[in-house]
């Protein structure tokens, strides 16, 4: 009976490490974005931001779309752009203790018209 109680331990924490009950992430790759150059002159419009996270609580149950594609889609939305130049992306990570995890994509861009 002694020797269950260590196995136990092993199996929970073999699954709360590894997110096996639930997981649907996206992760940032990369993607190419036009360049100020590639744009004709006078389309270049303002500069938009755009967002996307994941989250996980206690590795246990992990969701979201935090890809730069759902970032830059944030920011075409958000501006009523069709395209945006010159995108530039960071991540940001939150977590506090394990039990709460937030990573973000925020990518910045200038519109085309």
């Amino acid at each position: 009976m002694s020797c269950m109680a260590p196995r136990a331990l092993a199996v929970w924490a073999l699954i709360a490490s590894s997110g096996y009950i639930y997981a649907n992430v996206n992760t940032p790759l990369s993607y190419r974005s036009p360049t100020p150059a590639d744009v004709p002159v006078g389309q270049m419009g303002p500069e938009v931001q755009g967002t996307a996270c994941n989250y996980a609580v206690l590795g246990l149950v992990a969701w979201g779309d935090g890809g730069y594609a759902a970032a830059v889609e944030e920011a075409k939305t958000r501006s009523g752009a069709q395209l945006l130049a010159d995108v530039k992306a960071d991540r940001t990570f939150f977590n506090v203790l394990g039990v709460y995890q937030r990573s973000c994509t925020q990518v910045t861009g200038k519109t085309v018209r």
